[in-house]
């Protein structure tokens, strides 16, 4: 019964750590992607042109090795998925009329 018992306080603490884990490389994964959006907004404006979205991931991709995040195929993908989402809700156009907005 004790044996039982010390492999069921084993198998809490496993699982305690697992969920841990999961938790914080969810949170920076979410992190990471709030970053790269952050860098694709400065990048439409930096880079000014249509046909300029290979320039525009460029310098995305450079901002965020600077940043110490290594852009693996996986990054790239999300990159891609990121900027296609924006151009189909057309969110380009709503940041740009807020930032040509006069203050009052």
């Amino acid at each position: 019964m004790k044996n039982y018992i010390i492999e069921l306080l084993e198998l809490l603490i496993v699982t305690g750590v697992c969920a841990l884990i999961a938790v914080t490389l969810k949170t920076k994964k979410q992190n990471i992607l709030a970053l790269v959006q952050s860098y694709i907004k400065k990048a439409e404006t930096a880079v000014q042109g249509s046909g300029m979205g290979a320039e525009k991931k460029k310098l995305v991709c450079a901002w965020l090795e600077a940043a110490g995040v290594r852009v693996t195929a996986g990054l790239s993908a999300a990159i891609d998925n990121i900027v296609k989402e924006l151009n189909e809700r057309e969110a380009w156009a709503l940041d740009k009329a807020k930032d040509t907005t006069p203050a009052t």
